[in-house]
């Protein structure tokens, strides 16, 4: 039996319709072929222990991925597997808090461009988060870690909806750690941040990862996150192939150009105009 927190053992899956949101559950029927798009095709594959970037091109299926093995999307045929349970065991999570609970207990989730609304402050929500998450052992200089590291000590009396983009995206960072699932999944969780609060966000999650033997998977853009932070990547070509191992022997100018079909030299400008875009969005979102 394998020890990977994640695995994928011949994994289809396809959206249907234009919503993306609409992905193919287990045992989902096909009306007619031009209303499928296929982003994985029998995909096997193991999640390391540790911190993951996942690296890849717009539409490579990143975020499928990560929504596939946090349980918050399943596929058509095949298995993936969290912590040992066949993830169909929660596809009834978002009737049943029970279960819901159950699956936040293995693993989070921080979507892109996520936003939200709240009747409580960051400081309260922070308190009660680490107070009901899942922590064995709480350590209330902890919360002042994350409030001093993520710049948060001026906004703790206001709600989600009255902070920036970049300050939303700090708090989440910190309600995940705080917590305390085995796994956090994290899909562009820094685009809105200056590029310091960037570093000290992932030297944030990178340490706190090594503390207490929880798995980090995120996506990002910048390829110097993946370089200095995670332990391993998952390549995504565009051939519907992703390849997985440790970021010292997989990133390199040859795999990186081979993945994007760009120049090296040409992505940092790539990387750029994508996070403009995300930010436009984020701005744009009544």
């Amino acid at each position: 039996m394998s020890n990977s927190p994640v695995e994928f053992a011949n994994v289809d899956f396809f959206y249907t319709g234009n919503d993306p949101e609409l992905g193919a559950q287990p045992e989902g029927g096909l009306k007619a072929a031009e209303d499928v798009t296929q982003v994985f095709s029998e995909l096997s594959l193991e999640l390391p222990d540790g911190v993951m970037s996942l690296v890849g091109q717009n539409g490579s299926g990143k975020s499928t991925l990560l929504l596939l093995a946090g349980a918050r999307l399943f596929p058509a045929r095949g298995t993936v597997t969290l912590l040992g349970s066949d993830t169909r065991m929660f596809v009834g999570a978002v009737e049943d808090p029970e279960l819901e609970q159950r699956r936040n207990e293995l693993v989070s989730f921080v979507y892109q461009n996520m936003e939200f609304e709240t009747h409580d402050s960051i400081g309260d929500l922070m308190e009660f988060v680490y107070e009901n998450g899942f922590h064995g052992d709480r350590s209330p200089s902890f919360l002042g870690e994350l409030q001093r590291t993520l710049e948060l000590d001026g906004v703790l009396e206001k709600r989600t909806q009255q902070l920036s983009k970049g300050q939303l995206q700090r708090a989440i960072i910190a309600f995940s750690m705080l917590y305390g699932s085995r796994i956090i999944m994290m899909d562009e969780p820094v685009f809105a941040l200056e590029e310091y609060q960037k570093h000290r966000a992932f030297e944030l999650l990178t340490d706190f990862a090594a503390r207490t033997g929880t798995s980090v998977y995120y996506s990002v853009h910048e390829l110097e996150l993946t370089r200095k932070y995670s332990q391993y990547m998952a390549l995504f070509y565009s051939s519907d192939t992703v390849c997985i191992g440790p970021t010292e022997e997989l990133y390199s100018r040859e795999n990186i150009e081979e993945a994007y079909q760009v120049p090296m030299d040409m992505l940092h400008r790539k990387e750029g105009l994508y996070r403009e875009a995300l930010l436009k969005l984020s701005k744009q979102k009544p």
